[in-house]
């Protein structure tokens, strides 16, 4: 589990990181100040959970919760606020912007564990979660507007019992499904859909810092070499045509599975052609 801890207090964030440290945390990524944690969440961080303090300069904990929840690609984030404060009003006015809990400070190991017991119901969830986390599975987005396709590909993709496809039947919705949370090993979009084709919704995904690292294939029935210039341009991992084959698709969903997705410096991918 990935935690993200947001202090300007250098010795308060090692107390709680410690506390974290201990419940089985292994990965925490610090900010001195909201501003810091606003542009690490903007350029792709992506934690399971935040731990906001309320007083900070530049960018305080209320400020940044509620630059968060109106940021389409932020807002499903869960946050923990820390605070040494137990105004009511206080607490009331941040509950209102969706907080997974309060953590009163100063921290005591004891007395900080029943609080994360309390907010999350387990006292070893940060453990249990990575306990529990299978590296073998992977969650694979399937847009096409035509469900016999979708269909098809679900099952010559389905290469384990630990493999979750996600389906959209338009670019819009499957924007949707990443503005909300979702973040797929890889996506795999047909290029022509109404509402929103699968250039344009590859183009919005590599404009989205906390989207634009997910691996695209992309799948049609034409094999226009402009277009599929064009498409490396914007970074995808495949290009696979129709007619699918099992064993062409299988190959080419590990072939991009295993490609690491460059950034917006790095030259285009290779593209595999079917």
């Amino acid at each position: 589990m990935k935690l993200l801890l947001v202090d300007d207090d250098e010795m308060e964030r090692a107390t709680l990181r410690d506390v974290l440290r201990a419940q089985g945390a292994s990965e925490i990524v610090e900010a001195a100040d909201g501003q810091k944690a606003f542009d690490l969440l903007c350029d792709g961080l992506e934690p399971d959970v935040c731990f906001f303090d309320l007083r900070m300069p530049k960018l305080d904990g209320k400020q940044l919760l509620s630059m968060l929840r109106q940021e389409q690609s932020l807002r499903h984030l869960k946050v923990v606020m820390t605070s040494s404060t137990t105004d009511r009003e206080v607490v009331v006015t941040i509950g209102k912007l969706g907080i997974s809990g309060y953590l009163l400070k100063p921290y005591a190991m004891e007395k900080t564990v029943a609080s994360l017991k309390q907010i999350f119901g387990d006292a070893n969830f940060l453990r249990n979660t990575q306990g529990t986390r299978n590296l073998l599975g992977k969650t694979i987005q399937i847009v096409d507007d035509d469900p016999m396709t979708r269909a098809a590909l679900r099952a010559m993709i389905e290469m384990g019992p630990n493999w979750e496809i996600v389906e959209a039947d338009d670019g819009l919705a499957a924007l949707d499904q990443l503005r909300n949370g979702l973040r797929p090993d890889l996506l795999i979009t047909d290029l022509r859909m109404p509402k929103l084709d699968g250039h344009n919704l590859l183009t919005r995904i590599r404009e989205t810092p906390a989207l634009r690292s997910i691996p695209v294939l992309v799948v049609s029935g034409q094999q226009d070499r402009e277009r599929i210039k064009a498409l490396v341009q914007l970074r995808i991992s495949g290009y696979l045509l129709k007619p699918f084959s099992l064993e062409k698709v299988r190959a080419t969903v590990t072939q991009a599975l295993g490609t690491i997705a460059p950034n917006a410096t790095s030259e285009p991918s290779a593209v595999s052609k079917a």
